[in-house]
């Protein structure tokens, strides 16, 4: 098989899961960003630890040179994204893309404070279509490898007799699961890693032609958009392949109701178990 044929194989694969992250960043991100915008004076929100963190962050950062700031970005993000890899049984990836989002919105309603928002998104996106593209890909396909291995659990542990059999019969399955893990990851973590010389050594000149003619940062976030259903939910077929995945989750809480085992059980349990907690005590 030829090695594009396969990558572009794995995305389709993992493209509903990657759809469905997309989708839960931004609201999640939406509704942070509304929420502070809406619920806190200027004052008050300046006030906050967060805010007070990020402030403090970002001037540290200025004080490096462009090498040093594309260090900090390769340590930092990386950093993240192994984190992400190396928790994926307890679906890590989908908890830190939830708290991320919800510090960008944080992060958003400062620069509205500032009246900079539109200029401060479209400049982040410069070098966030690499890496924002890059840590989405990495908690897909580390979600999907994780219901993957709860499932396989499940059929063991509803089959344990047939433990060889089912090993075997599914060997291809696995096989196909695993290559779609090691691929979708490493094109994630090349693309966070070529993100970090671009937001070093290119987003900040952006950043001030975005603040000189606003009008252009609403055109380039307006592409991204677009640019994100061309790629992920047109080419890669991630609506169609959510929906389907919709249904199969659907006849399997449908199951469960009737008190049915199935093993895909397993998978909605651990992820409730791992993933609602955390963002609960993330959030609160």
């Amino acid at each position: 098989m030829k090695p594009l044929l396969r990558v572009s194989q794995a995305f389709v694969r993992t493209s509903s899961v990657i759809c469905a992250v997309i989708l839960l960043s931004v609201a999640v991100e939406i509704a942070s960003t509304a929420y502070h915008s809406a619920t806190y004076q200027r004052s008050s929100f300046m006030g906050r630890e967060e805010v007070e963190s990020y402030e403090n962050r970002v001037e540290n950062v200025t004080r490096m040179d462009d090498w040093g700031r594309t260090r900090y970005y390769w340590t930092n993000n990386l950093g993240v994204a192994g984190y992400r890899i190396i928790f994926t049984p307890w679906y890590a990836g989908v908890s830190a893309e939830v708290f991320q989002a919800y510090i960008v919105g944080i992060v958003n309603t400062f620069w509205y404070n500032e009246a900079e928002l539109s200029p401060f998104r479209a400049a982040i996106e410069v070098h966030g279509l690499l890496e924002m593209t890059g840590f989405f890909i990495i908690t897909a396909i580390t979600a999907r490898l994780a219901w993957n291995l709860w499932k396989g659990l499940g059929f063991m542990i509803t089959y344990r007799r047939k433990v060889k059999r089912l090993i075997k019969r599914y060997r291809s399955r696995i096989k196909e699961i695993l290559g779609d893990f090691l691929i979708v990851a490493s094109v994630g973590a090349f693309l966070i890693f070529l993100a970090a010389p671009l937001e070093a050594y290119i987003s900040p000149s952006i950043w001030a032609t975005f603040r000189s003619a606003p009008i252009l940062s609403y055109i380039y976030l307006m592409a991204v958009a677009l640019l994100y259903l061309a790629i992920f939910f047109v080419q890669f077929r991630g609506w169609v392949m959510i929906k389907k995945d919709a249904k199969k989750i659907r006849t399997d809480v449908e199951s469960l109701l009737q008190g049915k085992f199935v093993p895909a059980h397993l998978s909605l349990l651990m992820f409730i178990l791992f993933t609602i907690p955390a963002i609960i005590v993330i959030l609160v």
